[in-house]
């Protein structure tokens, strides 16, 4: 069973060094580690190169900026794992990852879910509790969101590659938010998912990241394009009422975006009221978009209230 293990890189010498020991220390041997050198302006081409030159194990590839998503896709090219990971070069795994998922890997489930670590936070993104291990693809994501345990960071699954070539599943390129739009089109196409208990990725949260940043304009414009594409796929599910609880959590999650990026600073164009409310189902999300459609800005200042609060 091999792994591939794919690095987007790109301005993190800082932090590179911890990504890539983690990986060369892996408990288990048989795995290729792919480092997309995305043009990176810092010395991370000469410290990837330096890896591969130590590790036969390590491919390196040069290619002209693209993003995340252009990167992790030029991994998936070149890949020859019957398992695909992805790894932030800010982040680091577990060196026993590989050797917990090589079990359940020998199953063939199209994804295998795990859980990660937030710096200074929770090691509870995905677990829920839950009696089934197995799932298929819908079946996995009422429950998760049902459980409000849905995250959809591709780096917390690892998949079968196989399973990813014969659906053209691929990042798209050119946007931010690239895993909410990339890892709920996995879900519904997948057979088989297995949620595991497994705590290997150690997520960082670091200043300077497209996380952290302050201006969310284009977070918004390329969240709100995602949401119209997945809004299609959630409408054609047979499953109705998994239909409405995912078109429910797009509006949710886009209420959070707009009010943790403070756009209500930029008038109420970022804000898509048509779209949002055709999506509001729950009670809870209607008394939201209520208020935020009434005043975006009071809204934002009793939101900020409440969460000094619940601290």
């Amino acid at each position: 069973m091999l792994f591939s293990i794919i690095v987007p890189v790109y301005n993190v010498e800082r932090y590179i060094d911890r990504c890539v020991k983690s990986l060369i220390e892996q408990t288990y041997r048989d795995i290729e580690i792919i480092l997309v050198d995305d043009d990176s302006p810092d010395g991370c081409p000469r410290i990837c190169d330096g890896y591969a030159g130590r590790d036969e194990r390590i491919k390196v590839i040069h290619k002209k900026n693209g993003g995340l998503s252009d990167a992790r896709n030029a991994g998936l090219s070149v890949a020859r794992g019957d398992y695909v990971m992805f790894v932030d070069s800010d982040d680091y795994i577990s060196k026993d990852a590989c050797e917990r998922f090589s079990t359940l890997a020998d199953k063939g489930y199209d994804v295998i879910v795990g859980d990660a670590c937030v710096e200074g936070g929770v090691c509870d993104l995905s677990h829920m509790d839950n009696k089934a291990k197995d799932f298929g693809g819908l079946q996995y994501l009422k429950a998760a969101v049902s459980c409000g345990k849905a995250p959809m960071a591709a780096w917390l699954n690892i998949y079968k590659r196989e399973f990813l070539r014969q659906n053209e599943l691929e990042f798209k390129y050119g946007i931010l938010h690239e895993d909410e739009q990339f890892t709920p089109r996995v879900l519904v196409r997948a057979q088989s998912v297995y949620l595991s208990d497994i705590v290997f990725y150690h997520y960082i949260i670091r200043d300077g990241s497209i996380t952290t940043k302050k201006d969310k304009r284009k977070n918004a414009t390329d969240f709100y394009e995602t949401c119209l594409e997945l809004e299609r796929i959630y409408r054609s599910l047979e499953d109705k009422e998994l239909s409405i609880m995912l078109l429910d959590l797009l509006v949710v999650k886009y209420l959070s975006l707009f009010e943790s990026g403070g756009l209500y600073k930029y008038g109420k164009q970022y804000l898509p009221k048509e779209f949002l409310a055709r999506n509001a189902v729950s009670r809870k999300t209607k008394n939201k978009l209520g208020l935020m459609s009434f005043s975006p800005r009071i809204y934002h200042m009793i939101h900020s209230v409440l969460k000094k609060i619940t601290r």
